[in-house]
């Protein structure tokens, strides 16, 4: 099985964004590193071009700095969600401030410029560090620390039921400053060094644990990097933004000289605006954008079973729009369709009487869409990796120093195959020790690590694919296949205990680093310079930024709760909540503890099988309308509210290329940017405003 793309004779279903192909600049070069120019020239001559002193150091002063921006406007502003996108928006933020100075440099002093190459280099560090500070991360990580003691009392139980068998090295101790953890909940205070001897046990482990995670991830993106990027060239949607912005076109320059870009830059920021003030003062008219404003559909249908469709919300997001334009149009039809398929399922259920209507998602069962989720997340990556075993087997075999392998290329790889094989078993090894000494049996850290990482490499095959501006994912993620579809009866207090402590990663993925790590790895190869950016860099780069990021995400974040504290209503309390969600499972686990469920199990399995036979059928038969991803997609809550827009998007396309084919795609393509960046560029300065003004803004994403 395989689900690369297919040249498709009908210019309203090419696979991949006819800008790949059209804009030969943006096009990753051969693996000789020649870019071939239009009309068949001779290959230009082509440099590597590594990252510089000043880059450098710019690009490491601007993380601390955006950090504690996402954390203020998240916890303290609770405005729009700087760190959760796809695009992360503080970085985009970033690099549209540093493209603007560069513009002025570029005006009155030319030879201090900083170059596209440059530019790209501060832009990754910012994407691969940023998200570290967000949802999913250490905003989850941070308060879980604290709850565990903080909220134990009578009424939950806690302390009789698992608080004994949390490692007192991974949490705060109040042993030494028993205020350490009370001013972190009740603020007006500040981060003394006496709290931050409370937290450095835990501020060292967690931070190692950090840094294996996403290096491991790292290792296991340099394994595939040939494979998705020169073999199957997926699109990466979420790379054209950055590029775009910084290349320098030879015939038309840059991007800031299209009409259609600042047109389509004014509809958002107009709109944006307008909603912005009419948050502070609702008597200023404003037009409806998202989910939250606009009418649930789902609400027009009172009776059974069509009550069953449930909630179902408008949403007209500028961003996704401008993105599903960059997407394979049968990818973007499969997401809403298949998303409104599953409502279908749940009409369908409903109509046969296998489920009451009414029934909220959390006691629902038929028909397993958690089940189904976590199978196609499984699926998408075991049946990936089949469909290129033979890329795979080269990779090993050269990692193993195998002779018949030793002319597999791996010589502008970011680092050498042995390395990157070597580098991740070590990690998976390390980080299996690390649940091990915190008292799992032995199979268990083993069993969930290779689960997260299948997940983790989907995630990342589904962004490479369908760079929608967030995604979740499935509501059965690697705890809920160890846990409740296989039972609980058969782990001990100290393994449930310790996959607690693992929850605040597995949650929410929108801020998952693997991602943003692949998609830096194709920006290094997609630059339009004649220097291509140095991978090697990029690796070391990656890194440092990552170490950067966590060290910044602790200050930041303890700097706050000790400032307006965790458990006042200063901070956004679901953030807080969070960090209790694992706690409250595990509660339940202990007086709850269920057996294995086969009809859970064969969840599962539907969601494998259906998504093995659309990626079997998409190589099979010519003209295949269904994409894999779609179903993926569908299955989680990422279309919940984007199913809309990406219709809106798809339509978009389709027309475009029907009625005006390549030559109109290409002039729209400023036109689809423009929307991306106002949307993201109001909402930054709102943001802004709120940090300045100290007040709650309008969240422009996600709802």
């Amino acid at each position: 099985m395989s689900i690369s793309h297919r040249r498709d004779p009908q210019p309203s279903r090419i696979p991949a964004p006819p800008a790949l192909a059209a804009r030969p600049a943006s096009l990753p070069e051969d693996e000789q590193g020649e870019p071939t120019p239009p009309g068949g020239a001779p290959p230009l001559p082509v440099r590597v071009a590594g990252i510089t002193p000043r880059a450098f150091v710019i690009g490491t002063l601007l993380i601390p700095l955006l950090v504690y921006w996402i954390e203020y406007t998240e916890v303290v502003a609770q405005g729009t969600d700087l760190a959760a996108m796809s695009l992360i928006i503080a970085a985009v933020f970033a690099l549209f401030v540093l493209l603007c100075l560069n513009a002025v440099v570029t005006r009155f002093a030319p030879k201090h410029a900083l170059s596209q190459a440059e530019m790209l280099f501060v832009y990754i560090m910012q994407t691969v560090s940023l998200g570290i500070s967000g949802i999913g991360m250490m905003q989850f990580l941070v308060p879980t620390l604290g709850n565990s003691t903080y909220y134990a009392n009578e009424a939950n139980g806690w302390t009789d039921l698992f608080q004994r068998a949390i490692p007192t090295w991974l949490v705060p101790s109040v042993a030494d400053s028993p205020n350490a953890l009370l001013k972190f909940y009740r603020g007006n205070d500040r981060l003394s060094l006496e709290y931050l001897g409370a937290w450095a046990a835990p501020i060292f482990w967690w931070s190692a644990f950090i840094c294996v995670l996403l290096g491991s991830m790292l290792c296991l993106n340099v394994v595939l990097r040939r494979q998705w990027m020169d073999n199957e060239k997926l699109p990466f949607p979420v790379v054209y933004l950055p590029l775009e912005l910084t290349r320098n076109d030879p015939e038309t320059g840059p991007i800031w000289r299209n009409r259609l870009f600042w047109g389509a830059f004014a509809v958002p920021v107009v709109l944006e605006t307008l909603a912005s003030l009419n948050y502070l003062n609702p008597g200023i008219p404003s037009l409806p954008l998202k989910p939250s404003t606009l009418p649930n559909i789902g609400e027009f249908f009172t009776q059974p079973p069509l009550n069953a469709i449930g909630y179902l919300p408008l949403g007209f997001y500028p961003l996704v729009i401008g993105l599903v334009y960059f997407l394979p149009v049968e990818v973007s039809f499969s997401s809403w369709f298949f998303y409104l398929l599953t409502k279908a399922e749940d009409v369908a259920v409903v109509a046969l009487g296998l489920k009451a209507p009414g029934t909220p998602p959390t006691l629902a069962r038929m028909p397993y869409h958690g089940e189904q989720g976590g199978g196609a997340f499984l699926a998408l990556a075991l049946f990936g990796f089949w469909s290129y075993r033979k890329y795979l087997s080269q990779v090993i075999g050269k990692a193993l120093g195998e002779k018949e392998f030793q002319d597999v290329p791996d010589e502008n790889e970011p680092i050498p195959y042995r390395l990157a094989v070597f580098g991740f078993l070590t990690g998976f090894l390390l980080l299996s020790a690390f649940g091990w000494v915190g008292g799992m049996v032995w199979w268990l850290p083993p069993a969930f690590f290779a689960l997260y990482f299948l997940f983790a490499v989907t995630f990342t095959r589904v962004r490479a694919e369908a760079g929608l501006p967030w995604g979740y994912g499935p509501q059965i993620s690697p705890h809920g296949l160890l846990t409740e579809v296989a039972g609980k009866t058969h782990y001990d207090l100290p393994s449930l205990t310790m996959l607690t402590l693992f929850q605040w990663f597995d949650m929410d993925y929108r801020a998952m680093a693997m991602p943003q790590q692949m998609e830096a790895l194709k920006m290094g190869s997609a630059a339009n310079s004649p220097a291509r950016l140095n991978n090697r860099h990029i690796y070391l780069v990656i890194l440092w930024a990552t170490l950067i990021g966590v060290i910044s995400s602790w200050w930041a974040l303890l700097s706050i709760y000790y400032q307006y504290g965790a458990a006042t209503g200063n901070v956004n309390s679901w953030r807080t909540n969070m960090g209790s969600a694992g706690f409250n499972l595990l509660s339940d686990w202990i007086k709850n503890p269920t057996r294995f469920e086969p009809n859970r199990l064969y969840g599962v399995f539907t969601g494998m099988g259906i998504t093995g036979f659309l990626m079997a059928a998409r190589t099979r038969f010519t003209g295949w309308p269904l994409h894999p991803i779609g179903y993926v997609l569908a299955e989680t809550s990422t279309m919940v509210w984007l199913w809309c827009p990406t219709l809106v998007g798809w339509l978009l396309k389709l027309l475009t290329l029907r009625y005006g084919g390549m030559s109109l795609y290409k002039k729209m393509i400023p036109f689809a940017i423009g929307l991306i960046l106002g949307d993201y560029i109001t909402s930054s300065v709102w943001a802004l405003i709120g940090l300045y003004l100290k007040i709650p803004t309008y969240r422009a994403f996600p709802i």
